[in-house]
């Protein structure tokens, strides 16, 4: 199983978080046993490949997370200086670093995806 602390370290590394612990190890958990049971048999699970990608699923979650509870900063000012970032843009940004880190990691994950066609002739 990837080390959810490998992907805490990894979490605050890349995304800055600087919540206690004891927020963050239940969202990393969830993360790498949820990439875990997708992870092929004979792949290395301290492959950096899939704690960044977990990671990058954690961050995402967070990110949902405080989209509904109204905690993430969206804005702020430094002197004349105003600085802001729509929610929703935060969201589309996490998403596509979590795709980017499993793309990253596809060669070290089980490919459960099946596409069923119909052929004409």
């Amino acid at each position: 199983m990837i080390d959810c602390w490998r992907v805490l370290s990894a979490l605050r590394e890349y995304y800055s978080y600087n919540e206690p612990d004891s927020e963050l190890i239940p969202i990393c958990e969830a993360s790498a046993r949820e990439l875990s049971a997708r992870v092929k048999p004979n792949a290395d699970c301290s492959d950096i490949r899939l704690i960044n990608a977990a990671a990058a699923i954690a961050n995402y979650r967070l990110c949902i997370k405080r989209l509904h509870t109204d905690e993430g900063i969206t804005s702020f000012k430094a002197g004349d200086v105003t600085v802001s970032i729509s929610p929703s843009a935060l969201a589309e940004n996490a998403e596509k670093e979590k795709s980017q880190a499993i793309i990253a990691a596809l060669g070290l994950l089980r490919d459960d995806e099946f596409l069923f066609r119909q052929v004409s002739i």
